[in-house]
């Protein structure tokens, strides 16, 4: 008899923790990466290192103090070395510009627009572009309006959160286990491993934390709420109380979302795989599953955790049938216990990561800089404005 589509959730489930690891994996195999890239996202857990008992000086161009607070305080008031739980820990950061001429790598952030002006580079070094902002802001701190072509021929190495950056610095990542948590696991394991479990609430389902008004996501939250209600938080929500409970500042944790079941994914921008905090860390670290509009459906299932969110399609808010349809399934979910709890049976198998530094996670950033300059291969390169496109242009990434 042939297995129904919950059936097959199920019995995967139930699956050897290498089978499923691999079967994971498996189509990541001829992803375009670096060779950091492969220990990140290949499930490479090894690479040999090219420093050979070498110390690296990496600049922090202009912007040090600034990046500072996110990358080595994590928005505390302490810093934290940058190179704890790294890999690697042959790298020196600096902010002293007067290093410019001398640094192995120098490292520039794209959003206020600003690159350093030499008369003759080193080219001895690596220049790197760094960008976390979707395509749409990346020189959204610039005071004037920018083309990429003032940006051709000057970087050699790409660090943003795409996967085929030579420098990947995502927000959150998928990463297998070695062993899984339960190797027998039931129905009943399994909340015992996601977060927050006696603390979720059946009479609201669903929250946001929106502190930025998009037309697209009041949109879709207003047609959501007509058939089921939906709890915002931050400077978006209609309640005054959740709006000055959590004003949506990165530097501080709203704890109220952590009670409910599902969480809106609803990005500022919908470019490839532009995954912000909003899943790794509202989402998945609170124990909800997310419920993704915007971004590509492939991006979902190639970077997220095998069966652990609900995709919607951007067209879904211009039709009335659908959106009930939308508030129907997630109600039936949240009453079938069964199936609620099939979406979190990759915790068994996966841990979903969180690397950006805000609400007091650890950013990732300045190990992974020296996890390059370790493990990526010395091969000149330059990036011309055609490759700059390929990380930068909105009109050929976002929607």
């Amino acid at each position: 008899m042939k297995e129904t589509a919950r059936e097959v959730v199920v019995n995967q489930a139930y699956r050897s923790h290498n089978t499923v690891i691999a079967k994971f994996f498996k189509s990541r195999q001829d992803w375009t990466t670096s060779n950091l890239g492969k220990m990140l996202f290949k499930y490479e857990k090894t690479l040999d290192s090219t420093a050979q008992n070498r110390t690296y000086v990496v600049l922090v161009w202009k912007h040090w103090k600034w990046l500072k607070a996110r990358h080595v305080s994590n928005f505390g008031s302490s810093e934290k070395d940058p190179l704890n739980d790294c890999s690697v820990n042959n790298c020196i950061f600096t902010g002293d510009d007067d290093k410019l001429d001398t640094a192995d790598a120098v490292v520039i952030h794209l959003q206020h627009g600003l690159i350093p002006q030499v008369k003759q580079r080193n080219q001895q070094q690596r220049w790197i572009f760094l960008n976390d902002e979707s395509p749409k802001h990346t020189f959204s701190l610039a005071k004037k309006k920018l083309k990429l072509k003032d940006f051709a021929n000057v970087f050699n190495w790409s660090m943003t959160y795409r996967s085929d950056a030579d420098i990947p610095v995502p927000y959150g990542r998928t990463v297998a286990f070695d062993e899984p948590v339960f190797k027998n696991i039931d129905f009943e394991d399994i909340t015992n491993i996601i977060p927050n479990w006696k603390k979720k609430r059946r009479d609201v389902l669903v929250t946001a934390l929106i502190s930025n008004c998009v037309k697209y996501r009041m949109d879709f939250i207003t047609e959501l709420q007509k058939y089921i209600p939906v709890d915002i938080y931050g400077k978006c929500s209609n309640n005054e109380t959740n709006r000055n409970r959590c004003p949506g500042h990165f530097k501080s944790d709203c704890e109220p979302i952590s009670e409910y079941l599902f969480y809106l994914v609803l990005e500022n921008s919908n470019c490839r795989e532009y995954f912000s905090e909003k899943i790794w860390f509202h989402a998945f670290s609170k124990g909800a599953i997310p419920i993704i509009m915007g971004v590509s459906r492939s991006d979902c299932k190639n970077l997220l955790p095998p069966n652990s969110y609900f995709y919607i399609p951007m067209s879904t808010i211009q039709n009335a049938t659908e959106m009930k349809a939308v508030a129907s399934n997630i109600v039936f979910v949240s009453q079938n216990e069964e199936y609620l709890r099939t979406l979190h049976y990759w915790r068994n198998n996966f841990a979903a990561v969180n690397e950006h530094g805000y609400f007091g996670t650890k950013s990732y950033h300045w190990c992974r800089v020296c996890e390059a300059l370790n493990y990526n291969d010395d091969t000149e390169k330059m990036y011309n404005e055609r490759h700059l496109k390929w990380f930068l242009d909105p009109k050929l990434l976002c929607e």
